[in-house]
């Protein structure tokens, strides 16, 4: 057989070449018939499914939330869109048995009417050009019970144009946590025992502080959690007196400290005779330091000593007198730019 020459392979090469550009050209730019949109625009809720918002305790007692709503797709949404927002009690219910069955007593609260309100009522729209709007949502926290865990669960009733998104993009479960200073997650390095057997001591590795007011907040006490059933009764409060404290500064990190000196610890139960075993000497403290990567960044670490007591009354014919003693410690990093600032960026 004759061998292929050099120019034959060259005006191979230059077909498969003229091949691949009129492939692209038939799929891109050179077909001038493909739509701008390119799926169809449906309507749904920014946020949605279980959203954790935390929400910083103040005087006021009102706290403004915005909720985003949204139009997807590939073109700019050309009409207003009228979107229509309300209470969804039965997904909230359906949400409760999946994750707890029948143990009521671990299951979130639904706000009341006088708890949120929308002030510029339960319709909002979205105006032509945009694909996107801000529902207001007005909380009372003074109306709130803040020993109970609450979800308000919303969904889009309807939309004036367009779809409504699948249900699970139209469904948003708020979990409502209320926060100050010192509340939130942490990990514990502590222990609990029986008064009378101080050397059988359980190690406790988390819990989680929840705020009653700007300067208090409680959790629960010993080896109590949240999968307790009777963990309302074992409420322990913890409250600081924020004139009292002492600053310093840290001469290795430079972190700035401020310590709380005088920290109160009470129980909302007064059966379970809660007490301060310290001698007055618990204490809050929270350690500031610049981020040494971003600037807009503070890394902010809490950390809370407690030593009391309290009786275990779950076998009511044998009380029994429980001792913790721990630190727990809580780190984040804060955005310290202002929100207008954080939003822009």
């Amino acid at each position: 057989l004759r061998s292929r020459g050099l120019g034959d392979v060259y005006k191979r090469q230059i077909f498969i070449y003229a091949a691949v550009l009129f492939g692209i050209c038939s799929f891109t730019s050179c077909d001038n018939n493909i739509a701008d949109e390119q799926f169809t625009k449906m309507v749904l809720l920014t946020k949605n499914g279980v959203q954790d918002y935390n929400i910083e305790f103040t005087g006021e007692g009102q706290v403004e939330l915005k909720l985003p709503i949204s139009i997807n797709g590939t073109s700019k949404n050309d009409r207003d869109v009228t979107v229509r927002l309300i209470e969804d009690a039965d997904t909230l219910k359906d949400y409760n048995f999946e994750r707890f069955r029948n143990r009521t007593a671990l299951y979130y609260v639904l706000p009341s009417e006088k708890m949120y309100s929308f002030p510029a009522g339960p319709e909002i729209t979205i105006k032509s050009g945009s694909d996107y709007a801000v529902f207001p949502l007005t909380l009372n926290l003074k109306e709130f019970d803040l020993y109970s865990n609450y979800i308000l669960p919303l969904q889009i009733e309807n939309v004036s144009t367009y779809q409504m998104a699948w249900s699970k993009y139209t469904k948003l479960l708020m979990r409502l946590n209320v926060s100050n200073f010192f509340s939130g997650n942490y990990n514990v390095d502590g222990r609990v025992w029986e008064e009378s057997y101080p050397d059988q001591k359980l190690p406790i590795s988390s819990t989680v502080l929840r705020a009653l007011t700007a300067d208090q907040c409680y959790l629960y006490a010993g080896n109590v959690t949240d999968s307790d059933e009777d963990r309302a009764g074992y409420s322990l409060t913890v409250k600081v007196d924020k004139n009292s404290y002492e600053d310093s500064v840290n001469d290795e990190t430079g972190a700035e400290i401020r310590k709380y000196t005088v920290v109160t610890i009470g129980s909302k139960n007064a059966d379970k005779n809660i007490k301060d075993e310290s001698n007055g000497k618990s204490w809050v403290e929270v350690s500031r330091t610049a981020d040494p990567v971003n600037n807009n960044l503070e890394n902010v670490v809490t950390k809370v000593y407690l030593h009391y007591s309290y009786m275990n009354l779950r076998d009511a014919e044998y009380p029994v007198k429980m001792i913790f003693e721990g630190t727990l410690t809580r780190s984040e990093s804060i955005d310290i730019r202002t929100e207008e600032e954080a939003t822009s960026h």
